[in-house]
């Protein structure tokens, strides 16, 4: 898979080196089900079509450009284009999101960063947005790239009812529901944690308490019960003599706060 960082300084070149390729669009925080539905969708048309299946992101998260406001994130880039990467992707489109993108015409957008990287079928969710305040939407592609790109929109993807959003995981880790977070991402929620400095950044520890975690050390994996002291540290039960290391959440162990020091 190739990664692109793409710019207002960088386009025009990406644009001359671009392959004709079917686009999934969205920020795919998380890449919980709800996205892979998406990029699934849009590598089955890349497949019948022959052509590159590509992924376009954005980061910082708008939030921060606008507001200022500190972003919950799930995972950073780099684990996010391994998620990509074991789903098929070829390209990874990474747009560096300012407030003069965010300023774009939905037009401006998709001629610009979809029609201009020869894109050719656009695949998104019912509720992706673009341009200026959001004013462009999945079904307006089309004629903002004036017949160019068709476009495949994924329905609203529900488990017991209830939609799977990078939001509601966010919301779910905030109250501990480590075991709900797993079915809607389809796998256990997993950090990087140092020893010495704490959650990396671009991680988001799930609520204060004990948890039943598996701790991953190179090809070493260790079951134990750790604690969650705040948003950024984690007591361990047991010294486990190493720097960093994977944590998988499995199971809240306790429903209350409970002091552990």
């Amino acid at each position: 898979m190739k990664t692109i960082i793409l710019n207002e300084k960088n386009l025009s070149i990406v644009q001359q080196n671009s392959e004709p390729a079917v686009m999934a669009l969205g920020f795919f925080d998380g890449v919980h089900k709800g996205h892979q539905q998406v990029i699934l969708a849009a590598r089955k048309k890349a497949q019948k079509k022959g052509l590159k299946l590509a992924v376009m992101s954005f980061f910082p998260h708008p939030k921060t450009v606008f507001s200022n406001e500190e972003v919950d994130y799930l995972m950073p880039m780099e684990k996010k284009g391994e998620s990509f990467r074991s789903l098929g992707v070829d390209l990874f489109y990474i747009v560096d999101f300012t407030k003069s993108f965010a300023a774009l015409q939905p037009r401006q957008f998709v001629q610009q960063y979809l029609v201009g990287l020869q894109v050719q079928y656009a695949v998104a969710g019912f509720d992706y947005t673009y341009g200026t305040k959001g004013a462009g939407t999945i079904d307006t592609i089309e004629s903002d790239s004036e017949g160019k790109i068709k476009v495949d929109v994924v329905k609203r993807f529900a488990i017991s009812g209830e939609k799977v959003s990078s939001t509601c995981i966010r919301k779910k880790l905030k109250q501990g529901y480590v075991e709900e977070v797993t079915a809607l991402l389809g796998k256990p929620y997993s950090i990087q944690y140092s020893m010495k400095h704490g959650l990396h950044v671009y991680y988001t520890l799930p609520e204060r308490g004990e948890y039943y975690v598996t701790i991953l050390v190179g090809k070493r994996a260790i079951s134990q019960k750790i604690y969650v002291k705040n948003e950024r540290y984690i007591t361990f039960h047991h010294d486990l003599n190493i720097e960093d290391c994977s944590i998988y959440f499995h199971q809240r162990a306790t429903q209350k706060y409970q002091e552990i020091s």
